[in-house]
């Protein structure tokens, strides 16, 4: 074909496919027929998309990712074994491990996600377990590990939590699209997120200014046998339905509902026991407290009432991982609130004041991750610093010392740190620091 004859078809073409999204974009805003195929159409490319954060990575030997002990101070540190999961494209992502603090592999969680699910019904269609990997997870005394799921490359964040026993068998799974995080309450309730896409906000909730379509979450409370206790409740009403519903109404979140199709986007739950209640006067035992990224903000769920009781916003962006201090504060990862790169915030819910920060400031180890991102305060007062981007794990003193760190060639997707009179069933009395 001469040079003439491919630009006329070059320009034949893009015409084509310029005119058919202009007719896409009127049936959806016309509310014309076949909109609602549209709208689902685009909302799970939304989600697709989703999954593929996580796969940056990284270094195909998966066996070699560790390298711990660039700093290690023993006599500073709180020792413990951590539990670390890791997001790779290219090789098994539904892997645990528990490493102990010279980094040595102590135990691993491996199941197939096809072993799981090999019919995923709750999903729009299969998963390849090249596509999958764990999340986060609550680790049992006994050895049991509660797993979420998520997707890589083109699958939905969501996939589907399930329980495995310490030699990895499935004990039970939950057939929803779980993400992001699992809590357990001290009577062994569970606690989690599910997500599913609406066509379109309900007019009812006031929401019509939200994107034509989106992903919505709801909150799962589940027995310790993975049976629903109560149907689950949707975030967005319990919001709407409270004195905090004007968060929805925000610039902010209409900005981030239009260009991601996900409202809320909620990437941390976390139940307050009966040992913390009285250290928060403000809120009630069973509350859920909520990281609600999308919004910018961290919220308090009653499951009896289904509305929230409390929430702020304040100087973080995009935070993950909030959770209860034992000194009645929170702690929580912000990933995008500081110009010099992420950091770890203590805030008073009651003063508003932030008693300890550590990140990017005057001899402070720098750290930056867009996505996830962990933190948790240790008994000893020490913090543990999850930058997952990064693949990196600090641990802090109060004093803002930087006292061991370990690094992988992979995307952490979550790390949490237990004492050794935790996890009774290691055994032959394995040493955190052998």
């Amino acid at each position: 074909m001469p040079w003439r004859g491919k630009i006329l078809l070059a320009f034949f073409f893009f015409g084509i496919m310029s005119l058919s999204y202009l007719l896409g974009a009127a049936v959806i805003v016309c509310d014309l027929p076949s909109s609602d195929f549209l709208r689902k159409a685009f909302a799970g490319a939304k989600a697709k998309g989703k999954g593929k954060t996580a796969a940056r990575s990284l270094d195909p030997q998966f066996s070699d990712k560790k390298n711990p002990g660039k700093i290690d101070h023993p006599e500073k540190t709180f020792d413990g074994f951590t539990l670390v999961m890791f997001a790779s494209v290219s090789v098994p992502g539904t892997q645990a491990f528990l490493f102990d603090m010279n980094g040595a592999e102590v135990h691993k969680w491996s199941v197939p996600f096809r072993e799981v699910w090999p019919n995923p019904d709750h999903l729009s269609g299969p998963v390849l377990d090249s596509r999958a990997c764990f999340f986060a997870g609550h680790l049992y005394g006994n050895g049991d590990l509660l797993v979420v799921f998520h997707g890589l490359g083109e699958s939905t964040i969501g996939l589907g939590m399930a329980k495995l026993g310490k030699d990895s068998k499935v004990i039970w799974r939950y057939d929803a699209p779980m993400h992001h995080d699992v809590d357990v309450a001290e009577d062994g309730t569970i606690f989690g997120v599910k997500q599913e896409t609406l066509d379109k906000p309900p007019k009812e909730l006031g929401l019509e200014l939200f994107a034509p379509s989106c992903l919505v979450d709801s909150l799962v409370m589940l027995t310790p046998e993975g049976k629903e206790l109560k149907k689950p409740i949707p975030i967005l009403e319990a919001i709407r339905n409270s004195a905090y519903a004007p968060l929805l109404s925000s610039r902010r979140a209409r900005a981030r509902s239009f260009h991601k199709g996900d409202v809320l986007h909620t990437n941390s739950v976390k139940v307050l026991g009966r040992q913390l209640a009285g250290k928060f006067p403000m809120f009630k035992a069973g509350q859920i407290l909520l990281s609600l990224r999308e919004l910018d903000a961290v919220a308090v769920l009653d499951p009896e009432t289904a509305r929230v009781v409390w929430a702020a916003t304040g100087p973080w962006s995009a935070q993950h991982d909030c959770q209860f201090l034992d000194s009645g504060h929170l702690l929580l990862f912000d990933n995008l609130g500081s110009n010099q790169g992420s950091r770890v915030l203590e805030f008073d819910p009651k003063t508003q004041a932030f008693p300890w920060s550590y990140g990017g400031g005057e001899n402070q180890t720098p750290f930056f991750t867009r996505e996830r991102g962990m933190s948790q305060r240790l008994d000893n007062g020490n913090t543990l610093i999850v930058n997952s981007e990064g693949g990196q794990l600090l641990e802090i003193t109060r004093d803002k010392e930087l006292v061991w760190t370990c690094s992988f060639d992979d995307f952490i997707t979550s790390a949490r740190r237990f004492r050794p009179g935790q996890l009774h069933f290691l055994e032959g009395g394995k040493r955190a620091r052998p």
